[in-house]
């Protein structure tokens, strides 16, 4: 769960100060544990104790007398109960254990969904919003996905269907042959209708397990407002409207754990909710490029109905043309844990298979994350897609959370004497996720099990008390993923511009911090590869990759690419965030081999040799270009055989990430080879400008921006 930014923890600010690192940790909450002993003895959550000062969890770190313990993270001295009493007893409890501890609050028996004496986060419900107002072609891809989201939900689950163009479609799926309500708009812009009026919950919400036939009628049913022969219905697209509807009728009787999944191909335009397209004239990396468009806050205020029903809301857009408005969406769907997706095109559309695989893993709602420090430091502030409790410091409510959510922690002092303040007690972090999950019970459909569980893990560390063992300990994957949260929160308040210059500033810092404390040198040739320290060199090429990538490009990414690169960057692992960052480029020497080299190549054109028929991948995360050379292309089928190895390994990357990428394949001397070209980064960007300014250095090339680094490196330690 816990991975710090630095292995060892700074003695005092001055040494953190120093060093030029940012000090902090990513969470991962329902990161896989690893396997415990089997002859352990289980506790259930009341079971363990706490400290009756700070309310940490007895854990492997802490200390044992006789008739007492002490307590870890602030070293208060609590009454020990029989169960820990000697080391032999406390060697068989499982939450006595190092690593991930697992423990059940609570757990609901449910046989029957219907039943009166449930509450509502024991009732699991889905309820599909899809847009029908673009082509028959997108309506098409929807249903697909629609139909893979029921074979992967658990078939206890409810579920409902809404279809919405400028108006909202209410499906009645209890008989076999389903039947809609249409409801126009208001001329203030709501639903005419309130939903519940239409079609009361008990009604509209269907247990999959015993309608699953009736659903899939109605999904099968679904065509575009566009191919419907005689339609008058306007143009447009009321998605605000619909969510309130939805919201309304739900907070008016919140019968369930409601999760709404919605697929959208167009800009949300009547009704509620209905957007302004950006400005296409503003100046590249204007401030104004980043600024919300017009109507984006009544988004803002659905998330929080949204977070105050204790709901989800899941997002997949497939632009058929022109801006839909990711960005504006975005806050509702990060402030509650909710997916997004976003495809560039039809024809890069991996619906089906992205429902499938997001719904059939697991998940928690109703989450609660609690971060305790050791004595002499405390969380400073969180990042991602949670929201800070109003009455308690350090708890965040995590509304939803899947097996790769991932969030970064800042952390601070709050004593002048550091991590020495009380030097009974070494630095640790504790992380509690208290969170519920629904787990099937056998091959009995409508029986499941609602588990509120706890996991808990506690870790300590080694003090740092010079910037060399702080350089020394560096995950540079994490201090990344920090900083790229710092720098999106810039770019949001401060526009892409300034944010980019932030972002080589801290390098330029960095560098120079470097330079003094390990080098010794502030003239001569300084060292900008931090070549003693290998954990550290990846980070100017991932600096320059962030620069370079679609998270700050200002010239050639649209607004919704930006937004979902930002809600990936927000939501994912350190090593997601940084292959996206800065991708990774492998080759192979033949189609049947299943393994790729295991060196990685750099981005340029100078590492792919034209020569030998060697086939290159290029893993941007969220997409993937196989490359063939002329060679290559001249000696090898192409594209790859299903068969081959080749494709294997390919599948076998694309099984592995929580959405499908989408495969490229490209060859020299075609149009498809400029894509391939287009994102080796290492090179100069096209019509690069030619100025030697340290604002433009990263579009002339990563040797130019290396040599630039390095004079601003000079001139920033000549002044200090």
């Amino acid at each position: 769960m816990i991975r710090p930014s630095l292995k060892r923890t700074p003695e005092t600010a001055p040494v953190k100060d120093g060093a030029g690192l940012p000090w902090g940790c990513s969470v991962i909450p329902l990161a896989p544990a690893i396997d415990g002993h089997p002859n352990l003895d289980p506790a259930a959550a009341e079971q363990v104790p706490r400290c009756i000062e700070c309310y940490g969890y007895i854990n492997a770190y802490c200390m044992f007398e006789r008739k007492a313990w002490l307590c870890a993270l602030c070293g208060t001295r609590n009454d020990l109960e029989a169960r820990y009493g000697t080391s032999l007893l406390r060697a068989g409890l499982e939450e006595m254990q190092r690593g991930i501890v697992d423990l059940l609050e609570e757990c609901v028996e449910v046989d029957d969904i219907y039943s009166e004496e449930l509450k509502p986060e024991e009732r699991p419900a889905c309820i599909a919003v899809v847009d029908v107002s673009g082509s028959e072609e997108f309506v098409e891809i929807a249903r697909s996905g629609i139909l893979a989201l029921i074979e992967a939900l658990p078939p206890a689950t409810l579920f409902g269907l809404i279809a919405v163009d400028s108006s909202v479609c209410v499906y009645d799926m209890r008989s076999e042959f389903p039947y809609s309500y249409v409801v126009p708009l208001s001329p203030e812009g709501e639903v005419g209708v309130r939903l519940n009026e239409v079609l009361p919950a008990e009604c509209f919400l269907v247990q999959i397990a015993d309608n699953k036939d009736n659903i899939s009628a109605a999904v099968e049913s679904l065509t575009a407002t566009s191919s419907q022969p005689g339609s008058k219905t306007k143009p447009g697209l009321a998605f605000g409207a619909c969510i309130d509807a939805v919201l309304e009728a739900f907070e008016e009787n919140p019968c369930c754990s409601l999760r709404i999944v919605s697929v959208i191909g167009n800009m949300p335009s009547v009704g509620l909710g209905a957007l302004t397209p950006p400005d296409d004239n503003i100046e590249p990396g204007h401030k104004a490029q980043t600024k919300s468009v017009k109507g984006s806050e009544y988004y803002t205020e659905i998330g929080q109905r949204v977070v105050a029903l204790s709901a989800c809301v899941d997002l997949f857009v497939i632009a058929e043309t022109g801006y839909v408005g990711v960005d504006a969406l975005a806050p509702m769907v990060e402030c509650v844990g909710g997916s997004m997706t976003f495809y560039t095109g039809l024809g890069t559309s991996a619906l089906p298979q992205d429902l499938f695989k997001k719904y059939s893993r697991p998940f928690a709602t109703k989450g609660l994350l609690r971060l305790r420090c050791s004595t002499g430091f405390q969380v400073a502030r969180a990042f991602g897609h949670l929201t800070s409790d109003e009455q308690y410091e350090n708890l965040y409510h995590v509304a939803c959370c899947h097996t790769e959510s991932c969030f970064a922690v800042d952390f601070e002092f709050d004593n002048p004497s550091g991590v020495t303040a009380n030097l009974d007690v070494h630095p640790t972090i504790q992380a509690a996720f208290s969170y519920t999950c629904v787990v099937p019970v056998g091959d009995m459909e409508k029986s499941y099990q609602v588990q509120r569980r706890l996991r808990i893990e506690t870790h300590r560390s080694e003090i740092g008390r010079q910037a060399m063992e702080l350089y020394s300990s560096v995950d540079a994957n994490v201090v990344m993923a920090m900083l790229c949260h710092k720098i999106m929160k810039a770019q949001l308040d401060e526009g892409l511009a300034e944010a980019r210059m932030l972002l080589q500033d801290w390098l330029v810092i960095l560098t120079s911090r470097y330079n003094q404390n390990i080098m010794r040198r502030t003239v001569g040739t300084l060292d900008a590869n931090f070549s003693k320290f290998p954990a550290l060199h990846m980070v100017p090429k991932m600096v320059y990759g962030m620069l370079r990538s679609k998270l700050m490009d200002a010239l050639y990414v649209s607004r919704d690419e930006r937004a979902m690169v930002c809600h990936i960057c927000s939501s994912m692992s350190p090593e997601a965030i940084s292959l996206l960052l800065y991708p990774k480029l492998v080759s192979f020497s033949s189609l049947d081999t299943e393994d790729a080299d295991e060196d990685a190549f750099i981005l340029s054109h100078s590492a792919v040799d034209q020569n030998e028929p060697r086939i290159y991948l290029m893993d941007c995360l969220t997409e993937l270009f196989l490359y063939y050379p002329r060679s290559a292309k001249a000696q090898l089928p192409f594209p790859p055989p299903v068969d081959s190895g080749v494709r294997k390994y390919i599948q076998n990357l694309k099984d592995q990430r929580p959405f499908a990428p989408h495969v490229y394949n490209c060859a020299e001397g075609d149009s498809s080879g400029l894509d391939f070209s287009a994102r080796l980064w290492e090179d100069p960007q096209m019509n690069a400008p030619q100025n030697k300014e340290w604002a433009v250095a990263a579009a002339q090339g990563f040797d130019s921006f290396m040599r630039t680094l390095r004079e601003e490196v000079k001139s920033f330690m000549e002044t200090q």
